[in-house]
């Protein structure tokens, strides 16, 4: 294999046969994976091994898997893997006289993006159809700035990094909710809160010890229940009776109105933070993320004053 332009980067297909060998185990598999014949793919692999000079696989329990020195390989090349195949599509996109779209590659919370923004983002798309916007999730803080994405549609509860723009979206208020069937016809809400598991949310671990605090109701005490990662499990999980959970107003809203959610607090309940629009400083003026970020303030704006 040649290095190319004198510089120590292998070939791309080189590379994915190597991904491809270790996802599949084989390399029958990973050559009906890449529609190669088993020899190409394991000339492309021993070439690979002999440019780098390091066994990347080994044979184990009838299996290729990766040397530690070729695990350590895999996890730079994979997001750069995926990175080319990105820019690959986008440059793909284009319009049939040949100019390229706008895009906008964006990291939304999970159930955030399915109940509030993908409703709306119909919106941008009569506004602005020259950029494409595309959406990933991640569980968790989006780390910014990213060589796969543009920006991020995050809670932020406090805490600020001054190489980042922000921009608030909206505010987060929760309510506390439950199946109407817990704990009996009788059940008052503030029985329900000392007797019944309390579901958490891991990206608001307090946010009960604050709501208790705030509104009165007593200390909690050490029966607190789960944890769950996403908004949508809390959901599914007080339907089906497993306990009570904060959450906010956009995600209760349609099951409170078919009866499936009992509101214990009609009064919405503000917790510090809210939802905004990240992106790295020095890009809040790029076109398309300028676009978006003052479609998604108007609109915010408007949902809020809807919900007032």
């Amino acid at each position: 294999m040649k290095r190319p332009n004198g510089k120590s980067i292998p070939s791309v297909t080189h590379l994915s046969a190597f991904d491809a060998v270790a996802r599949a185990g084989t390399m029958t598999a990973a050559a009906r994976a890449l529609s190669l014949t088993q020899s190409a793919v394991s000339k492309q692999v021993a070439e690979l091994q002999a440019f780098l000079g390091v066994p990347l696989l080994v044979r184990l329990e009838g299996r290729l898997v990766p040397t530690h020195a070729g695990e350590r390989y895999l996890h730079r090349i994979r997001p750069a893997l995926a990175e080319l195949e990105e820019a690959t599509l986008q440059a793909q996109a284009t319009r049939e006289a040949g100019e390229p779209r706008g895009h906008l590659t964006l990291s939304v919370p999970a159930t955030f993006g399915a109940m509030w923004l993908l409703p709306r983002l119909s919106g941008f798309a009569r506004q602005h159809p020259q950029i494409v916007v595309n959406l990933s999730t991640k569980i968790g803080p989006v780390p910014l700035p990213s060589p796969t994405l543009d920006a991020a549609i995050m809670y932020v509860p406090g805490q600020r990094d001054p190489g980042l723009w922000y921009q608030p979206i909206l505010p987060l208020k929760v309510h506390p909710v439950c199946h109407p069937g817990l704990g009996g016809p009788r059940a008052s809400p503030a029985g329900l809160l000392r007797e019944q598991p309390l579901l958490h949310q891991a990206s608001t671990p307090d946010a009960w010890e604050t709501y208790v605090a705030a509104r009165g109701k007593g200390r909690l005490t050490a029966r607190a229940g789960p944890r769950y990662a996403l908004l949508s499990m809390g959901l599914e999980a007080a339907t089906a009776g497993l306990g009570v959970a904060l959450l906010p107003d956009y995600v209760v809203a349609d099951a409170v109105a078919r009866g499936s959610l009992r509101l214990l607090d009609p009064e919405p309940f503000a917790i510090a933070g809210g939802y905004m629009f990240v992106c790295p400083r020095q890009h809040q003026h790029a076109p398309a993320i300028a676009a978006f970020s003052a479609w998604l303030s108007g609109t915010a704006r408007e949902a809020f004053r809807g919900e007032c």
